[in-house]
This record gives C-alpha cells, structure tokens and sequence, in this order.
C-alpha cells in the first residue's frame, strides 16, 4: 500500500463520497431548542401541484354560475354531506371523510415562479424568476424542517426527500434549496419514478456504489480511515476534521446497511400495491413517499407535475380529465388509505396544494389563467381534524367568500404541527435573527384539542 497522508485519504472518500455530500457536513445548532409547541406529526408529505390546478373543476364547483364559469363538469356528492367536488375525482369522493379542504387560500404572486417561491418557502419574492440574477433568498421549508428535527433519520436516511428532484419548472428554477442553513440540509433527489407499476425503479445515485466500488473494497477504505484515525495523536485533530469523520461515518452506514436502500427500494414492494397506487409516474412517487416516512423521513416533496403540467391557459377541460385528474385522484385516495389502515394517517400531515388557482372565466383558448386571489388546499392527517370544509370562494369563485386563508397560515401549519414555531427566529446570511415564516398563524381550526 503506498503511503496516504489522513487528508489525502479523505479526499481520496470525499472524492468517490458516493453522493453524499449532503450527509458530510455537521448539523447546525437549533435555535428552536427548548421553544418548540407541542410535535403532532412526526412526517409531512406535500404534493404539488406545479402550475396551479383549477379550483372550479376540483374541489369548488360553481354548479349555479353562468357556463363561462361554471365549465363543463358537474358536480359529485362525496362521503362527507358538506363537500361537492369535481366529476372527475370520484376516488377522492369516496374518501372526503379523511380529508379537510380549505377553499379560500390567496397569495399575491400572480406568477409561476414568485408563487412556487412562496409556496416552497414561505416568503414572498416578486423578483423570484428563471433569470439567474433573480435568486432566492430563503431556505426551503424541507430545509428548515431537517434542520430543526435533524439532517438525517435515526437509520441514517436523508430527512428531506424530492421525488423525482428538487427543482421547478422544468429545472429552471429551484427553489427547495437549503442556503445559508448549508449543504447538510438540501434535499436529497429521488431520480426518476418509474410511469407503470410494473416498470423497475432505479435507486438514486447517492444509494449505490460507483461501477468500480465493491462493498468488501468500501468496507476496507472505512477500515483503513479507522485506523488512520486510531493511530493519530487526538491533540492534533481540529474540531472540523472529527466533525467530518462522524458524518464519514453516516455516509458509510447507509452504504453498507441496508435500511436506506430498502426504504427507497420501491421494487419491493408487491404488485398489488404498486398498482393500487396507480400505474403513473405519480402514483409511483406517492408510494415511495409513503414507504419513506414509514423510515422515519420527515419531510418529502412530491411533484406532480412534469414542468407547470397543471398551467392549463389552453384546453383546460380536456387535459384535466384525460391526463391530469386520473392519476392524481388515484394515488392521492390510495395514499389516505393506505396510511390510514397502517395506523399511519394521525402521525402523517399530508398537503396537496399548487402556488396558485385559475381564472374563474374561461379563456378564448377554452383554458383558465393565473388566479391566485383565490384557491383550494387538501390537508389530511398529522394531528389535524378530518371532513371539514373550511371557508368558501365567493358565487363566482374570484375572491375568499367566508374565512380568507393565506398561504402562509398552511404553511404555518406545516410547522406547528411538526412541534417547530414558525415565529422561530434563525439567522440569515448576515447572522442577523429573520423569522421562519414572517406574520403567520397555523389554521387553528383544522388543529385537533
């Protein structure tokens, strides 16, 4: 064996580190510590509806409107008497008793991007766009939240997971990005799911080993770092550099265990309920969703959208019924289910929500445009009630009717409910203390006791 300095022989592992750069880094310290409310959710799954779905073929139809309102789908009962949604979600019909909807939440952001920023962050930033001047500024709430509840799960598993990566708009954008916090708390990118429930699924990259990497020739790198460890004098260690051993050390154990490869290895799971779930690329994501916070993951963005799929400007109704509503209907439903007979659902907060509604006119175009005045949020689990339907758009469905919901208080829900005060003041890029989530209360009527 030739000769290796201790820093060449980290390099040499950081530079075939595997992926796991995220995990190489120590925690910060929590400023939440000691403050936080009472924790109801132990793991948060968001799906998102990039583009903005049209809430009057959803969750608020305007059975009585005029038709340039109203559009072309009827109405259907639902299992909850005080719900009436859209004709094309009779799987999420049957299930509306295990769900909340709030149908008046508003923002201002009239477009895509400052409306993804908001949603993604909690922050408003009208600046927010594809032009690479225009940056972002805050940290991601998945971000946030591994950084208060911890970077990586009890198994060694990333604790903020994006299926099937964490940016927006077609990759032009991202706004799930961890910032000043550091790179310890980024998310970690699923890869692709697989568009049928019988198509493979392959691990991400930083779940499996490089071409020319064994596990035994791994396992003898980790035992001669050990021993390199072992044979230096303590004193002449710096802090970082233990630091940077420990998460060494986290990077190996996921490799060489078994719990984080078995937690993202969807092919496990049997037939009947891949298919269950959809044979989609979203009904795939949602069931690796579901197996991951069953490992403990805390936060997980799913997006259902392939770049602003639900920005329907032109053939709104088409799309929505023969593309778009199917599969979200089914995995969504499959999902509330399935975490529910797992004993799952009361421990699980799952949001389903875009950055924007739709115009309440159609279009020339027989599409709807950009509506954030007004639009529907599905909330289930984590803590929270179940079967309300809280609030109302107004006849036309342009404005909150009864009890306006901002953005920002579903996302304050988010964080309360996970035991994290979103009036919790950590540091900026100045070190000066900025509020998680600025001027924002959790739905206390969605709260249980």
């Amino acid at each position: 064996m030739q000769p290796c300095s201790i820093d060449f022989a980290r390099r040499q592992f950081l530079h075939s580190s595997l992926g796991l750069g995220a995990f190489l880094l120590p925690r910060v310290a929590s400023a939440a510590e000691g403050n936080a409310p009472a924790r109801r959710a132990k793991s948060v799954i968001v799906l998102l509806l990039e583009g903005g779905m049209s809430h009057i073929e959803t969750w608020d139809p305007k059975p009585n409107g005029p038709s340039a309102i109203r559009g072309e789908y009827q109405p259907i009962r639902t299992s909850n008497p005080d719900l009436i949604i859209g004709e094309h979600m009779p799987l999420l019909a049957q299930q509306a008793h295990r769900y909340n909807v709030i149908r008046s939440v508003y923002s201002a952001a009239r477009n895509h991007s400052p409306g993804l920023h908001w949603t993604l962050t909690g922050y408003d930033n009208p600046a927010a766009g594809i032009n690479g001047q225009l940056v972002n500024a805050h940290p991601s709430i998945g971000s946030i939240v591994a950084h208060e509840l911890g970077a990586v799960t009890e198994a060694g598993i990333p604790n903020f997971v994006a299926i099937p990566n964490r940016t927006q708009l077609g990759g032009r954008v991202n706004f799930n990005g961890a910032m000043h916090l550091g790179t310890s708390f980024e998310a970690f990118d699923s890869g692709a799911t697989p568009a049928t429930a019988k198509a493979p699924y392959v691990l991400p990259a930083g779940l499996t080993l490089p071409n020319d990497i064994n596990l035994g020739r791994l396992e003898h790198r980790r035992s001669f770092l050990q021993e390199i460890d072992r044979l230096s004098d303590v004193r002449d260690r710096a802090a970082g550099t233990q630091q940077l051993s420990d998460y060494q050390t986290q990077a190996f154990d996921l490799l060489l265990g078994s719990k984080g490869r078995a937690a993202f290895d969807l092919n496990s799971e049997p037939a009947e309920v891949r298919e269950r779930y959809g044979s989609s690329i979203n009904g795939q994501g949602t069931l690796l969703a579901r197996r991951l916070v069953e490992a403990g993951v805390n936060y997980v963005l799913v997006n259902y959208s392939r770049n602003n799929s639900w920005d329907t400007h032109r053939d709104n109704f088409n799309r929505l019924k023969k593309t778009l509503l199917p599969p979200m209907d089914q995995a969504v439903s499959t999902l509330l289910v399935d975490l529910d007979e797992r004993g799952m659902l009361d421990e699980t907060l799952v949001v389903m929500m875009g950055e924007m509604g739709r115009t309440p006119t159609i279009n020339k175009n027989n599409g709807r445009d950009h509506w954030p005045d007004v639009y529907s949020v599905l909330m289930a689990g984590g803590g929270l009630t179940r079967g309300q339907v809280l609030g109302s758009s107004t006849r036309g469905g342009e404005q909150p009717g009864t009890r306006p919901v901002h953005v920002q208080e579903v996302l304050a829900t988010v964080y309360q409910q996970l035991g994290i005060d979103p009036a919790l003041a950590i540091t900026d890029r100045q070190g000066r203390p900025a509020s998680i989530l600025p001027e924002a209360h959790p739905v206390r009527e969605l709260i249980q006791g």
